[in-house]
């Protein structure tokens, strides 16, 4: 039966229907998608102009000195360019070159510039622009609260214990409270908290090796010749220099190329990317020399744990794990009294009073932790406290101990923030590990990336115990981001490859 007249225009009116209104929903999603960012703009855009006619006005009769609006005219634009990069270039960029510029850039005045610009500035870009793109993103746990009250700790400590700092060097005492403890907590939600698929682990695998044998690189060279990119030669003095290359620290610097070993381990041992294999063999070929570079205990413990238990904990790796330790075995056997006898070793690997004096400030540690145990002493006290409890030192003046500073990371946050501080601190940290350990037992198409990941942050932690992380950020910002990685890899679904 052939429909009426009345019947073909009522479908087409429902069709005609049916059609705006679809078109009204994808109008509506496209502008929902498009609305985070359309706000970042106008935000930044607004920003500039309002400074920009206070500027106005400051220019006249500035004379030789830049007027402070714009100053923050110019920082506004910056950010403005910041927010228009879209979300993963913008982060893998800054990952790329914040190990050149930071801490070691402020040497000079053009290197501070160029780590306020680069090293300083970008995590508030892409942390705004996280938090306001759009997509699904991973549930929270109950475990993503203790950074953020980490950090709330520390800033109520901060108002508390240092006001005298705050009053005298407030913008010092924020930019390294900034620098040390929030850029960390930043990329750990950042990465953890990635709207969509989340962060690619293979792209950051690479970054972190290729920034990590550039640093190997330069710690080999400046073995040889003493240059350093930023002319820093606060290690060249005595009869053993160690190379820094740009992290500040011959500990730092160790600490990173152990981290871009132990991704390479894990990529050659633990299937990972074939796309990964050429560079993970270079990381390796150059990481070594230059963690020599350093010739700094710490670090180099930590890479030898972390990568022998990478190799012998694989199958792929286990037999090239134990020749290895048979080889090196055998060579310090045959070579012991050459090695003993050289200027390295007995500078470096065989001081006595050195070790003595980080057993009396652990002690010094952990009387001042037993007389507050609860919440410490406050915000950058160790070095203020120190002198409070009678401890004996047995060959070395207890003065010239006390001279030096903490040369443990954790005992200094006990000091410091207590029981609940360390708690809140290591809490996470042993959650995500001990779960990102379990999925690893399971073979999978991240598990290379888990086991690089854990032992990334093992490199980190086991260095920690011989050096205080409170001077230095990068560091401390690497571990933060592999837990943050971990902790999105718990959430497959959702995970790049």
């Amino acid at each position: 039966m052939a429909p009426n007249g009345r019947n073909v225009s009522g479908m087409a009116e429902n069709a005609t229907a049916m059609t705006s209104t679809l078109a009204h929903r994808v109008r509506h999603v496209r502008w929902s998608l498009e609305l985070p960012r359309r706000r970042e703009q106008w935000v930044a855009i607004v920003a500039v102009l309002v400074l920009g006619t206070v500027a106005a006005h400051s220019i006249p009769g500035a004379g030789k000195h830049v007027p402070k609006p714009l100053m923050v005219v110019l920082v506004l634009a910056g950010a403005s360019i910041l927010l228009s990069i879209a979300n993963q270039q913008l982060f893998l960029g800054w990952l790329l070159v914040a190990p050149i510029f930071q801490e070691s850039a402020s040497n000079s005045r053009t290197g501070h510039l160029l780590a306020l610009a680069l090293y300083t500035a970008p995590p508030i870009a892409f942390a705004v622009k996280a938090r306001a793109a759009a997509g699904p993103r991973p549930r929270r746990l109950f475990i993503d609260l203790f950074p953020m009250l980490y950090v709330a700790l520390l800033l109520l400590s901060l108002f508390i214990s240092a006001s005298g700092e705050l009053k005298h060097g407030a913008v010092s005492t924020v930019r390294n409270f900034y620098q040390t403890i929030l850029i960390g907590v930043i990329v750990y939600y950042v990465a953890a908290f990635w709207r969509g698929r989340g962060l690619s682990v293979t792209l950051i695998a690479r970054i972190v090796m290729i920034a990590a044998a550039l640093q190997a690189a330069m710690a080999t060279i400046e073995l040889g010749t003493g240059w350093n990119l930023w002319h820093d030669e606060t290690w060249a003095i005595g009869g053993q220099p160690r190379s820094i290359a740009t992290l500040a620290n011959p500990a730092v610097t160790g600490a990173f190329i152990g981290v871009g070993m132990v991704i390479a381990l894990a990529v050659l041992c633990w299937r990972g990317p074939a796309s990964l294999h050429r560079l993970a063999v270079v990381m390796l070929v150059v990481g070594l020399p230059g963690l020599y570079a350093t010739k700094t205990r710490g670090p180099i413990l930590a890479t030898a744990i972390v990568s022998g238990l990478c190799l012998l904990l694989s199958s792929r790796g286990r037999l090239v794990g134990v020749g290895v330790s048979a080889l090196i075995a055998l060579t310090l056997v045959l070579f012991w009294p050459q090695i003993r006898a050289s200027s390295v070793y007995t500078s470096r690997f065989d001081q006595k009073q050195n070790v003595q004096e980080r057993l009396v400030l652990q002690e010094v540690s952990i009387k001042l932790a037993e007389k507050r145990p609860i919440l410490g002493w406050g915000y950058d006290s160790f070095d203020r406290v120190k002198y409070d409890v009678p401890v004996a030192s047995p060959s070395i003046p207890l003065e010239e101990v006390l001279k030096t500073t903490s040369h443990d990371t954790f005992l200094t946050i006990m000091v410091e923030f207590g029981a609940v501080g360390l708690l809140l601190f290591v809490v996470p940290w042993v959650v995500i590990i001990v779960r990102a350990l379990r999925a690893a037992r399971a073979p999978s198409a991240r598990r290379w990336f888990l086991v690089a990941g854990v032992g990334s942050i093992l490199v980190i932690a086991i260095n920690g115990g011989t050096l205080d992380y409170r001077f230095f950020s990068f560091i401390p910002m690497v571990a933060w981001l592999f837990l943050g990685l971990l902790r999105r890899q718990l959430e497959p679904e959702s995970a790049a490859p």
